[in-house]
């Protein structure tokens, strides 16, 4: 590739990889947000009788909210797996732009 299309490459990659960590950013507070709702689950119902029908639907709840808690991990990890093949593709990519620089400057030193 030219230099002008490796550059162009870079620069989307860049921005892929501030998107993704954009993405993490978010699958982390809706993680906080869910742990957060589920210790109030779980301290309302600390304060029932276990029994109860109350303390049964909270019971379900805080299954329904761990639930999508393994489904916001599953994202991240996938999210994560994401940035790790985009930081080494922008780093491969870096390079050769180097390697075009290099080229380019040393044909014109050359002359």
């Amino acid at each position: 590739m030219g230099f002008a299309a490796n550059q162009a490459r870079l620069t989307a990659m860049v921005s892929r990889k501030s998107d993704l960590e954009l993405e993490a950013q978010f699958l982390e507070q809706h993680k906080l947000f869910l742990a957060s709702l589920t210790n109030g689950f779980f301290n309302v119902q600390a304060k029932l009788e276990p029994d109860s029908p109350a303390a049964k639907l909270l019971e379900a709840r805080i299954k329904q909210l761990e639930q999508a808690d393994k489904i916001l991990d599953m994202h991240l990890r996938r999210v994560t797996s994401q940035q790790e093949a985009v930081s080494k593709e922008l780093e491969s990519t870096s390079k050769l732009v180097q390697k075009n620089i290099q080229s380019s400057f040393g044909l014109m030193g050359g002359s």
